[in-house]
Formats: C-alpha cells, structure tokens, sequence
C-alpha cells in the first residue's frame, strides 16, 4: 500500500480550505437564520465559471490575441499562461480582480435565487426551487458552447504560474505552485472566519437565530424577516462564489459538471450537520473530517479493488452516507450542539447573581 506524498497533503490542504469557505458561508445562511439552501453549487459555479468564461477573454483583448477564443482556447491560453509565468504582478492583478467579481456574481445570484421569498414563497419550497434552478444552471453551463466550450469545458488562464519560476526549500515548480493557491486560499479563509465569527457574536448574530426560531415572533417586534433573509442569501453566496473562483483557478481547467449539486450542495449539508449547525467550531471539524476521508478513500481505492466486494467508486459514498445517518441517529444536534448565545460574559452573569442573593437577604433581615 502507497504512502501519500507532499503533493497529497498540499492538496488536502486545498481542499479543506476551499470548502471550508462553502460550509462556513453556509452554516451563516442554514444554521442561523435557517434558510433551507439546495443552490450552493450555483453559487461555486457562478465564481467558477465566471472565471473560466471572463479571464481568458480580458487576457486576450489586453494582449491583443486575435481570433475566436472558444475554437482557439487552447493556443490562447497557453499564450496568456507564458505571459503570466513572466509578469507576477499582472497575475496578482488578476487574481484579485477575479475574486472580486466572483464574489459580485454569487452575491448577485444570491439576490436573484432569493427574490422568491419576498414574493411570499415559504422557506421549505424555497429549498427545492434553488435544487430546480441549479440544475438548470448547470445544464446551461455543460451544452452552451459558446459560454465555457461545452461539454469539452475551457483551460482557465494560471495566475500562480509565475511561481513555478522559484524554488524554496527544494520544492519542485508544482509544488511552489500548490503553496502560492494555499496561501491565497487562506487569506480568503481568514476574511470569511473573520466575519463569520464576528456575525455570530453580535447583536445580528442574535437576530437571525430569532427569525430561525420564531419568524413571526421576530416580526412582530418590528424586524423585516423576509429582507433579512434575502441579505443573508447575498452575503453567504458571494463567499461561496469566490470559493468556486479559487477552485477553478486550482483546477485550471472547468467544464460544466466540475460544480455538481452532490460535491457543492450535499456534501456541505452533510458537513454542517456533522459539525453541528450554528456552531462554527463543528462545522470546521466536521468539514476537515469529510474532505480528509474523502480524499484518503479516493487515493486508496485502486488497493481497496481487490477487498471489496463492489467497486470502490461507491466506497466514498457509502461510507460518508453511513456516517451521516449514524450522526443523525445518535447526535441530531451534530458532535459540536449549538450552545446558548450569552449577551454578559459568565462571570459577569455570576456576579449579577450574587448581587441579587445578597439583596434579596438583606431585604429579608430587615
């Protein structure tokens, strides 16, 4: 049996940090403010394919590669990559300029997917609307050539390609480049922690469990649940949607089924419901824990071929599926429940009630 090697660490690396950003963004929509989102691979899809289908063609027309870039792709892009390879600032410049518009496409999408609700559509049929509408968008994106090739899919320009140039500490030029994606990716993942985290300890944080909990409750004390659910939609669609644009630029190569509804949308559900929803520290073991079994079950399976009784293909699916059941048999709440928000610190809560003992005595005495 094979050891893995560095190159299946830094891309288990990828991998967790990547989806990570989906399955925090999502917890922010499902496990606080409730929202049932069946759509999250459009979401990936529209930073990613974004990516695919814009980068190259801005590429080209800065420089001034001529002819059809869908018939040409491959010339094209190698054409752009070797001018990236020299020029490490105009491969910063789009990245960032990537991730940024990816981030305005899912928040965009975002807006759109979650317009039904204010035309008074109940969260349950929004759930299978989204599932509806992804597959729809998915379809688009395999057979409409003109937008990503087709089924035969596109290279995606390389902005980390310039980093295949140096070596440090003896890594080979793949190597370099799987840290640089690291290392944008994490940056990424820090900003989405960042406001996550922060989201979830404020007064907000409070508001969208309220409307979890009791929409009508949350209503009545002067709180639009239906646009709260609409902004939040936005926000933790634009995340997703830079998740896909990182993704895709890892791959560098899309094609329309890269972002399918049981990588994008059911494996981050199963993610948030291991961890446990509203509860970012769940979602993060529960998310390290699927991607690491994943990736192990795929590098294993070639010698798993002659043990199992079925081919190992199912292996990943039977396995995490089996998981997910047991979890919600025996831990509904996910292995990390959400815990009750405290407006005081419980110190503070402690010395309140010791206060109140000692008043309630000394009123007693007298």
């Amino acid at each position: 049996m094979s050891i893995p090697g560095i190159d299946f660490f830094l891309t288990l690396i990828i991998y967790i940090i990547i989806f990570l950003i989906v399955t925090l963004s999502y917890n922010l929509a499902y496990g606080y403010t409730g929202i049932p989102d069946f759509g999250r691979a459009m979401a990936a899809g529209a930073g990613g394919f974004l990516c695919a289908a814009l980068s190259g063609r801005l590429m080209a027309y800065i420089l001034n590669i001529q002819g059809d870039y869908i018939e040409n792709v491959i010339p094209i892009v190698s054409s752009i990559n070797a001018y990236l390879s020299e020029n490490p600032l105009v491969s910063i410049a789009l990245l960032l300029f990537s991730l940024v518009l990816a981030a305005l496409a899912g928040a965009a999408l975002g807006l759109l997917a979650s317009l039904p609700i204010l035309r008074g559509l109940r969260l349950f049929y929004l759930g299978v609307t989204l599932l509806a509408i992804q597959i729809g968008f998915n379809t688009i994106a395999l057979y409409w050539k003109p937008f990503i090739g087709g089924p035969l899919g596109v290279p995606v320009p390389d902005p980390f390609r310039w980093l295949m140039n140096y070596s440090i500490g003896g890594f080979s030029p793949s190597l370099m480049r799987l840290i640089g994606v690291i290392f944008a990716s994490m940056a990424v993942l820090i900003i989405t922690i960042y406001f996550c985290f922060s989201v979830s300890r404020s007064p907000l944080g409070r508001l969208l469990k309220a409307v979890r909990d009791d929409e009508e409750c949350a209503e009545t004390l002067g709180r639009d649940a239906r646009k709260l659910y609409v902004k939040v939609m936005t926000v933790s669609y634009a995340f997703t949607g830079v998740a896909g644009a990182l993704f895709a630029y890892y791959g560098g190569y899309v094609v329309g089924t890269h972002f399918d509804k049981v990588g994008w949308t059911f494996w981050p559900v199963a993610m948030v419901i291991l961890g446990g929803s509203a509860n970012f520290k769940g979602t993060i073991i529960g998310t390290v824990f699927f991607i690491t079994l994943r990736r192990l079950i795929l590098f294993y399976k070639s010698d798993l071929e002659f043990i199992l009784p079925f081919s190992p293909i199912w292996l990943e699916y039977l396995l995490l599926g089996t998981i997910l059941i047991l979890t919600l048999t025996y831990r509904p709440r996910g292995l990390f429940p959400e815990k009750p928000e405290l407006t005081l610190d419980k110190k503070e809560i402690q010395r309140i009630r010791e206060e109140r003992r000692e008043a309630t005595s000394s009123s007693l005495k007298t």
